[in-house]
């Protein structure tokens, strides 16, 4: 049977003003004939992006839908570690995972932080691993039933002192968030060369319609075939691999298990940063780091933050 490589992009972060962006991507393997919206079909007996009461599949969607702030992870937590654990990433702790989905670049970031420690933050954090491995040996076994296989999941993550230098050189975090996104997909690639079809689907960025000279200096200036831009959708051809930027990326089952990942690294990432200040400035509210509420924090800490000798560049997202 022929199989084609299907990657799914989204991201987790782009708007705060405190805490990392992430961006995830992830490659599975699919037969040539079955389309990507098809998925949820295929896994109909495992997964759900519409959950019915008493419905004990796992929920899978655009991380905004499984989870909001101040509610448990679990919901998040399962699905995005059971199929981390399919393709052997080791999710112990935040610093752990985080360098076995992102490489040196996250390490080197996220020591640069004096509120990340080593070890990191144990995981699951609200859940258990029975649980977490329970699920990973279901999925495992629906895939292979299938003969549909989730390859890798690869993120980037930029923590804000890198981000406003990435920033500040392009002069949009438009681009780079599309170039973080690109450099995955590349990575992603580049590691499946076997495959004669390459299919990508990227939820859109921003107000972006045109990806076509992105996407070309990303694979070394090859030469990209614009085959459509609208609000809607904007499509690319480019040797072996098409290219979609859509609305809505996350009604796919790749883009939404790689916002649900970029949301999990985001949050556990983001509860550490809270503990530490939280223990250090008596009766301060946690933040999730966006516009006005980060103001409030960022003044909330200010003294402490001169105590400590934290660069504003550390800790502030300049856009």
């Amino acid at each position: 049977m022929p199989y084609r490589l299907l990657i799914g992009t989204d991201e987790a972060g782009y708007g705060p003003n405190l805490g990392p962006l992430v961006v995830t991507a992830t490659a599975w393997e699919l037969p040539t004939e079955l389309e990507p919206a098809g998925l949820w079909k295929e896994f109909r007996n495992v997964l759900t992006d519409e959950p019915e009461r008493g419905d004990n599949r796992l929920f899978v969607a655009d991380s905004k839908v499984v989870f909001s702030a101040g509610k448990s992870l679990e919901d998040l937590e399962v699905p995005v570690l059971a199929f981390l654990q399919t393709i052997g990433h080791n999710a112990a702790s935040t610093d752990v995972l985080g360098a076995s989905l992102a490489g040196v670049r996250f390490v080197d970031g996220y020591r640069g932080e004096i509120w990340n420690s080593t070890p990191g933050l144990t995981l699951p954090r609200d859940s258990s691993g029975d649980h977490v491995g329970e699920w990973c040996e279901t999925l495992t076994v629906e895939m292979q039933r299938l003969q549909i296989r989730l390859l890798a999941a690869r993120s980037r993550i930029l923590f804000p002192m890198e981000f406003n230098q990435l920033t500040a050189a392009a002069g949009s975090k438009g681009v780079v968030n599309s170039e973080a996104t690109l450099e995955l997909v590349r990575s992603l690639s580049d590691d499946f060369p076997d495959y004669q079809s390459v299919f990508v689907v990227c939820d859109k960025h921003g107000g972006r319609n045109r990806y076509d000279e992105l996407i070309s200096a990303a694979f070394d200036d090859q030469f990209v075939f614009r085959l459509e831009e609208s609000r809607e959708s904007s499509r690319y051809r480019m040797g072996r691999a098409e290219f979609c930027f859509r609305t809505k990326a996350e009604e796919l089952l790749p883009v939404a298990l790689s916002s649900m990942i970029s949301k999990y690294v985001r949050e556990v990432l983001m509860h550490q940063f809270n503990t530490f200040w939280t223990e250090r400035v008596p009766g301060l509210k946690p933040t999730q780091g966006y516009p006005v509420d980060a103001k409030r924090f960022r003044d909330s800490i200010a003294e402490t933050v001169k105590q400590l000798g934290v660069p504003d560049e550390v800790l502030w997202r300049n856009r």
